[in-house]
């Protein structure tokens, strides 16, 4: 294994670093950090292309066997502290990779005989749309639209949040909200917006079919265009109590409920 220990401040690679905590030179350089042991290690098994990987002295002493173990053939080293002023993370994870963005097509959200798409309307928290992304894979859901106004799905807080989902779920984003409403009734897909004033109950609407739900902003809730363009809009009962769920939280909930409808249409035709 080379490793190259680093030393200036004005080093190239730590300048990229930082420079890819904002997302203009995410989009401008095709390049997005991973932070974490773990996410590094998933990033590898899922053939994200990596084109740098840095670690602080007290990671590359105590951890040396396990990067060698991982095939990381080259490395560079800082010191501790410089390496806790280049990423996000509040406790000392100790490696960051700089990784390629992977691409997907329109045409992949649609692959299978039933799709589910998740279209996130201008979700600005970071943890709302990792976790989102994490809920729909593990959900079945084939793929995600984030609406402009959305926070960047490279943004690596949302990196973190979405746990490696990230590295395999087919997401199309930057279209305006109209624009997603074209793609998905192109393919035949039922748009079912999350509405908390519906009427009608998530579990009463058949999602076996090629569907595609969606979840609005935080504070707003739904452009014009989703409002007057949904077929349906479902609700989530609530205790009269509660004001609102978290969007995240509501994606999981409605996620499920169709991962369940699903899983018992299957069962019921034999196909599992």
């Amino acid at each position: 294994m080379k490793i190259t220990t680093i030393i200036s401040d004005s080093n190239p690679l730590l300048k990229m670093v930082r420079g890819l905590q904002s997302r203009s030179q995410r989009e401008k350089s095709g390049l997005f950090l991973i932070e974490g042991t773990k996410l590094v290690a998933e990033a590898l098994s899922k053939s994200i292309r990596i084109k740098d990987v840095l670690v602080s002295q007290t990671f590359l002493q105590e951890r040396l066997k396990e990067l060698q173990a991982a095939s990381i053939t080259e490395l560079s080293v800082v010191d501790d502290q410089r390496f806790s002023q280049l990423v996000t993370t509040e406790g000392p994870c100790g490696i960051v990779a700089i990784a390629r963005i992977p691409r997907c097509n329109e045409g992949d959200l649609f692959a299978c005989q039933a799709p589910l798409v998740v279209i996130a309307e201008a979700i600005q928290d970071p943890g709302n749309l990792g976790t989102m992304i994490r809920t729909a894979l593990a959900a079945n859901a084939s793929g995600m639209i984030l609406t402009k106004g959305t926070v960047d799905r490279f943004n690596p807080k949302v990196v973190r949040a979405a746990a490696g989902a990230l590295f395999v779920m087919p997401i199309v984003a930057e279209i305006a909200s109209a624009q997603a409403l074209d793609l998905v009734n192109k393919h035949g897909l039922t748009v079912i917006a999350c509405e908390p004033t519906a009427q009608t109950l998530y579990w009463e609407t058949d999602m076996t079919g090629p569907t595609a739900l969606v979840f609005g902003n935080e504070g707003q809730g739904f452009s014009q265009p989703i409002l007057t363009q949904s077929a349906q809009t479902v609700a989530i009962p609530m205790n009269d109590c509660s004001e609102s769920l978290n969007v995240a939280i509501a994606a999981g909930v409605i996620l499920f409920g169709a991962a369940e409808q699903r899983f018992k249409a299957a069962f019921s035709t034999g196909r599992r």
